[in-house]
């Protein structure tokens, strides 16, 4: 029996979908960006240049950018062979980057979001990193590694647009994946009071608090998976609380 009413602002695997039935929580999905890939001479020639430079540190903050990466690994008929140091997100990123089948998996840091992972990537003592990111990325990362003198190549792989679409408003919760995402709800709707925010990561549950006063709860990982985890615990613990 469906207990909880629960919008996801972006696709989920079945059986995330599955399981949050199976305890009750029905969710509705809902995308509100749009992800095209970056795929042109132009971008491979850069990627080519890195690689031909020796450049040994990246960065990847999203399953989307190593996804284009990986293609880009074969493209023009042309095998690149690129000996990477790899910083990334923890969650869904690491996971790409462990099933991309041409992008090296040299994990030298993780982190659960942005911040951290520009701290780990300045204690690595790196001079220089590409940034392989979107054409909304955001600032923590950058900004954080150029205060400390490290120098940044930017290399975008993929446009986020906003597909921003009005929903019922009578949610219990509401699944937020990224920055863009919030924006793009919150450009064509309002919550109601009762409503729960859940948010991947930290710098996607700033963006939510800009927006709303309502609850947000916060991903212990910055992975779907986590997120309907920590989504299923919180009803429970709420319906525990109710009883008493």
């Amino acid at each position: 029996m469906v207990k909880h009413k629960v919008l996801s602002t972006k696709k989920l695997e079945p059986s995330l979908i599955e399981l949050a039935q199976e305890n009750g929580i029905e969710i509705i999905e809902q995308e509100f960006i749009s992800i095209n890939p970056i795929r042109n001479q132009e971008t491979f020639d850069r990627i080519i240049g890195f690689v031909n430079d020796k450049t040994q540190n990246i960065v990847l903050t999203s399953a989307n950018a190593v996804d284009v990466l990986n293609s880009y690994m074969h493209f023009s008929d042309t095998y690149l062979v690129a000996d990477w140091n790899i910083f990334c997100l923890s969650g869904k990123t690491k996971e790409a980057i462990l099933n991309a089948l041409l992008v090296r998996k040299n994990i030298v840091g993780e982190a659960n979001d942005a911040t951290e992972l520009a701290n780990k990537i300045i204690a690595k003592g790196v001079k220089e990193i590409i940034f392989f990111c979107s054409n909304k990325r955001r600032e923590e990362l950058p900004a954080a590694i150029k205060k400390a003198h490290i120098k940044v190549h930017e290399v975008i792989l993929y446009e986020t647009s906003e597909t921003p679409v009005g929903v019922d408003k009578d949610f219990d919760a509401v699944l937020f994946f990224s920055p863009s995402g919030v924006q793009s709800f919150f450009s064509a709707n309002e919550l109601n009071e009762h409503s729960v925010c859940f948010a991947i990561g930290r710098t996607t549950a700033t963006s939510i608090a800009t927006f709303t006063q309502n609850s947000i709860v916060k991903s212990t990982m910055p992975d779907p998976k986590k997120m309907v985890e920590e989504l299923i615990k919180y009803f429970k613990q709420a319906t525990t609380a109710d009883n008493y």
